[in-house]
Formats: C-alpha cells, structure tokens, sequence
C-alpha cells in the first residue's frame, strides 16, 4: 500500500532504521502495522515523559487529577479482581496494555490522514494476547511451583493425557479469543469509518467517529479486563 502522508513517511523511516527491518536480497519497508505500533509506542513516550515533569503533589492541574482518578479506578478493577495487593504487582503491566490498545484503536479515526489502527492486524492482536497468555501461566508457575502444572494433569492420574489435551485447548482458546476479539471488532470499525469518510468526508462521519471513540474504550477494557481475570485465576486457583 502507497501512503502519500508525510508523517507516515516520517514514521515509516524512522521504524525502519530502530526495527532494522532487511527483506531477503536486501532492505525492504517495514510493514504498516509494525510502523503504526512503533509510532503508537513512540507518541505516547513522547507525550507522558514531558508530561510527568508537570505533576504535582500539591494543587494538581484537572489533567492531572483526571489521570489519578484513571489510574485509582484501574487499581481499584485489578485488587477487585486478583485481591489486595495486587494493584500494585499489575497496574504497570496492565495500564501499558491499556494505553497501548487505546492508542493504537484511536489511529482508525484519523485514516484520512494515512493512519492505520495497528490493532486491525492480526500480528498485533494475537501478538499482544500472546503476552497476555504467557504472562498469567508464569504468574501462575511463580506462585503455585508444580502444583500449577500439575493441574493440566487432571485429578485421575490414567485420565492425565485426556486432561492434558482438554486443558491446553481451554487455554489456547484463551488466546485466540483476546487476539481475535480485538482485531475482528477494530477491523470493523476501521472498515465501517473508512467508508464514510470516503463517501460523506464532514458531517456523516462524526457519529461514526463517536462510535468508533466507544467502540476504542470498549474493546481496551475487555482486553484489560479477561488479562486480569486469567492472572486472578493463575494465582488463586488452588492445585
């Protein structure tokens, strides 16, 4: 696909020189989506890093009070789910899951200018469940040592094989849910806002663009949400 936008240029160039991205027989472009995610990674370094200089503890800004009450709210959704405590262990992984699926869902409303939600790539998508479901079960191993492993295994030790097969398809489908969730809804979207851009380019595409603004909040806090629920389940269930 051509992109005549120059900031998509921009990024594409700088992806290629940080991915170092080589196709056989020599250098090629990054793909789009790689380009798109690093550029999502890239603008909101660039925007909370300045940002966080501007915090204060006494008299804080309404920007500020509105990222505190964000951030309580999802402390408040993970010790609710996984128990006390564990705001603090997983609110750094889970709101890095949060900013970067937001974000990247946000790119769809501005495919006018050459922008493309990362997240309509299934490499992105099922990458991302992919950390999701590697993290929980080392959670798991972590707190539970064998024991987490050994319920694969089943309570019968004859019927270990059949438990083994039936538990690793329960979990595989863990991922290809949240992997395919993801980027089955915000391929829609993306479809659905591209057409009326194209068609009717000012007035019919703002409720599109609301929709597609609910649809980038919903899709994040279901992520976020069965991320945490697999990790409550990886570290209570007792084996």
């Amino acid at each position: 696909m051509e992109h005549n936008s120059i900031l998509f240029d921009l990024v594409n160039r700088v992806g290629f020189l940080v991915a170092g991205w080589h196709a056989i027989g020599g250098k090629g472009p990054v793909p789009d989506h790689l380009c798109m995610a690093l550029f999502v990674v890239v603008l909101l370094l660039g925007t909370f890093i300045p940002l966080r200089a501007t915090f204060r503890e006494e008299n804080p800004g309404r920007f500020q009070v509105f990222l505190e009450e964000l951030v309580g709210g999802l402390r408040g959704m993970i010790e609710d789910q996984v128990g006390h405590g564990a705001g603090d262990r997983y609110l750094a992984v889970i709101g890095a899951f949060a900013l970067f699926i937001f974000t990247s869902n946000l790119m769809g409303l501005f495919s006018a200018f050459g922008l493309t939600p990362p997240t309509s790539n299934p490499n992105v998508t099922f990458g991302l469940a992919g950390i999701s479901f590697v993290m929980y079960n080392l959670i798991g191993i972590k707190r539970h040592g064998f024991g987490y492993i050994k319920h694969f295994l089943g309570p019968i030790w004859w019927l270990a094989p059949l438990f083994l097969v039936v538990e690793l398809i329960s979990h595989a489908a863990r991922w290809l849910s949240l992997g395919l969730r993801l980027f089955g809804n915000m391929t829609g979207e993306h479809m659905v806002s591209g057409v009326f851009n194209n068609l009717v380019p000012l007035l019919v595409p703002l409720p599109i663009m609301a929709l597609g603004l609910f649809a980038a909040v919903i899709q994040t806090f279901i992520f976020i949400m069965l991320t945490t629920v697999y990790i409550a389940g990886a570290e209570a269930e007792e084996h």
